[in-house]
């Protein structure tokens, strides 16, 4: 069972909490709180006292990002909120039985008027003399805003457009595609297609990064998400993100109950899915088809589509989109 809570619920949950990842309910019951947000969120301030373990991390493996078992309650938290609603239906799929989920995230604690963490880590002692220097940090891999907000801005310079000549066609606020180019804030899935759309480039070519040629394995603990704007409808590539492709494919994850509503593609885009698990109820400009595990469909998808998840349960499933050849 997921409760979702205020803040003045986890203080009253953490109340005793000596130092450290883990409280204390009244009567000596652990409370295990796991903020799931990116390693750049995390630096920024935290809830007193969290853990951090990724969204992507701990979907990869639950039972290891919560080593205190299933009986030990464990209260997630997120930027606002969605992402640890999908940590703790990820929590409850994994047998754990007493999970919580932060309402409003950490934007709702400090409103509160909550204490947060920083990092303040002391500055390195200069080498001694005759030393060498420590090798310098490999550079951190850039994350999932940050390669949006420059593909952003550099496919919207390329063919001359302002942040105003783009918001006004795309429908999207041009303070928030500012924000998107400076990395400040991830767009939503939809957002993310519209841009595309406008821009006139494929959706992966806003999500790729240079790479080198030969075998890639894309683990699932790092991939990237990107969300809808609810956080009950992820899509994950499930191919290099380098060059604009005329093939993709894509895992997608729908929470129970959830609905995503797509635009059209570009003429000619075809979709091709297959349901793995849940029960999808597809729309199809007027059409409707109802998929069950194990069923598949292809259609074209140049023309407004839905999916809609329609059982109590996650639906996931897999997603192959071909392009059309420009005329």
């Amino acid at each position: 069972m997921i409760r979702v809570i205020g803040p003045a619920e986890l203080v009253a949950l953490s109340e005793g909490a000596s130092p450290g990842s883990v409280g204390r309910q009244p009567g000596g019951v652990s409370i295990d709180v796991v903020d799931v947000r990116e390693a750049n969120e995390w630096a920024t301030g935290r809830v007193s006292g969290a853990r951090h373990v990724p969204l992507a991390q701990f979907r990869g493996d639950p039972a290891a990002a919560l080593p205190g078992g299933a009986d030990t309650p464990v209260v997630f938290v997120c930027a606002k909120g969605a992402r640890s609603a999908q940590a703790a239906h990820v929590a409850v799929e994994a047998g754990f039985r007493e999970v919580y989920s932060l309402d409003g995230g950490l934007s709702a604690w400090l409103s509160a008027g909550q204490p947060v963490e920083t990092d303040n880590a002391p500055k390195p002692a200069a080498p001694a003399a005759g030393t060498a220097p420590a090798p310098a940090p490999a550079a951190p891999e850039p994350t999932l805003d940050t390669i949006v907000g420059s593909n952003l801005k550099a496919h919207r310079t390329r063919i001359g457009l302002t942040l105003d000549d783009l918001a006004a066609r795309a429908g999207v606020s041009r303070s928030l595609l500012g924000q998107i180019e400076l990395g400040r804030s991830m767009p939503s899935i939809g957002v993310v297609w519209r841009i595309a759309q406008t821009l006139g480039v494929h959706f992966s070519t806003l999500l790729n990064t240079a790479s080198g040629p030969g075998m890639r394995v894309l683990k699932r603990a790092t991939a990237r998400r990107l969300q809808s704007a609810d956080g009950r409808f992820s899509s994950r590539a499930l191919f290099p993100l380098e060059d604009p492709q005329k093939v993709e494919f894509y895992e997608l994850w729908l929470a129970p109950h959830a609905r995503e509503d797509a635009d059209p593609h570009r003429p000619g885009t075809r979709e091709n899915l297959i349901v793995t698990s849940g029960r999808l109820e597809l729309h199809i400009g007027p059409q409707r088809v109802v998929l069950e595990p194990g069923d598949a469909l292809t259609f074209t998808a140049d023309v407004p589509h839905s999916y809609v998840n329609l059982s109590n349960a996650e639906c996931w499933l897999y997603l192959v989109m071909s392009y059309a050849d420009p005329a």
